[in-house]
């Protein structure tokens, strides 16, 4: 690894497949079942080929800003104030979704496997963790997720493989029996998931190496994988009807898992899944709180993170109900994801188009003017 603050596109792209993946993997599915019951793989690949076009849209922006920190191109190329407005407006953004990952997690340690635990010790203990891991670099985050992300995965395969002889494929049939209209409803949640991509336009900055659209293409498959999987296993191990009831479908499929007679009650692996997963998300997000802000001093960027800290274990030690949650992230949190982050792109974009348009009338005007000074001499 270079010692210049920069990662590999590989590590960013397994940090994206940890942070973005606990929620395609995890929270998308409890909301994608109920409204598109056995067509929510449809939806799916739907969402696929509409982020793919979007993608052409991340790359166009990523090319002509290059390796700069985005919004200190807006600031110079746009004006200070909407460069200003864009990068603070992200910032909350990605820390109010690190509190969001933060309620998930505690709500579901709570009725997994410590309901008497009070939650304010586990916000506190597991803010803490994430407060100094984003404290550091971006090349720590990539060496801490690589060690945690390669048992994720090993464990994903693991109860992928194990549960093979539960898996009945006929239930994914008869396709679209209710018509397009479930398919429709359920689109929202794979593409709330899959848009968080955006993060490469954030985090550009810090890559060595350039992003090509192949970089884009291959990180939306591993991300839709990540829904797909899971989504199938659901529907052929439980039915579309009672994997739409579950609250937690990827994890309950941890409870077929057993090897040989003697061997079952594996599902206490999935804590390990979840709990990785939702230390590198937060603590990313957290991060990249800071990293759109372009904070140079470094005891500003600390007293921030500590002020995201705060509201972070405030936020999240006020109890409610978790069907209460559930309707916020379905009702709230999932639509407006990307539908903001689909309006910062196309600002971007537009920024960007504007941007080139007056470097070519200069440039134009620039040669106009030498060939006028020719003709006079």
């Amino acid at each position: 690894m270079v010692k210049n603050g920069k990662i590999s596109i590989v590590q960013l792209s397994l940090i994206v497949m940890t942070a973005i993946g606990l929620k395609n993997h995890v929270t998308i599915l409890p909301h994608l079942l109920p409204a598109a019951k056995r067509d929510a793989w449809i939806s799916v690949l739907l969402s696929f080929g509409i982020i793919l076009i979007w993608c052409l849209l991340l790359f166009y922006i990523h090319k002509a800003t290059g390796h700069t920190n985005i919004f200190g191109w807006v600031e110079k190329n746009i004006g200070k104030v909407p460069g200003r407005i864009l990068s603070i407006t992200m910032s909350l953004f990605f820390a109010s979704l690190a509190a969001v990952s933060l309620k998930e997690m505690v709500v579901w340690t709570k009725v997994s496997y410590l309901p008497v635990t009070p939650p304010i010790f586990e916000i506190i203990l597991f803010t803490g963790l994430c407060f100094f891991l984003a404290s550091t670099n971006i090349q720590t985050i990539a060496i801490v997720n690589t060690f945690v992300l390669s048992a994720v995965i090993l464990f994903g395969f693991f109860v992928a493989i194990t549960n093979i002889q539960f898996k009945k494929y006929s239930l994914l049939q008869p396709i679209l029996e209710h018509g397009w209209s479930p398919v429709f409803a359920g689109i929202i949640y794979p593409l709330s998931g899959l848009i968080e991509l955006i993060v490469f336009l954030c985090l550009q900055q810090k890559v060595h190496g350039k992003i090509k659209f192949k970089v884009f293409v291959i990180n939306t498959i591993i991300l839709t994988w990540l829904i797909l999987g899971p989504l199938i296993g659901s529907i052929t191990e439980f039915g579309p009807i009672e994997a739409s009831r579950q609250k937690y479908p990827a994890f309950e499929q941890w409870g077929l898992v057993t090897l040989g007679r003697f061997i079952e009650h594996l599902d206490f692996l999935s804590i390990y899944q979840w709990l990785t997963g939702a230390f590198i998300r937060v603590s990313f997000f957290l991060f990249l709180s800071l990293e759109v802000l372009s904070l140079k001093n470094k005891r500003n960027k600390t007293k921030l993170l500590i002020v995201y800290s705060i509201i972070l274990i405030v936020s999240n030690s006020f109890s409610f109900s978790d069907v209460i949650l559930y309707y916020i992230i379905k009702t709230f949190i999932m639509p407006i994801t990307f539908w903001f982050f689909l309006a910062v792109s196309i600002l971007l974009s537009i920024f960007v188009f504007f941007s080139n348009r007056r470097k070519r009338r200069s440039s134009s005007d620039v040669q106009k003017n030498e060939k006028a000074t020719i003709q006079t001499e």
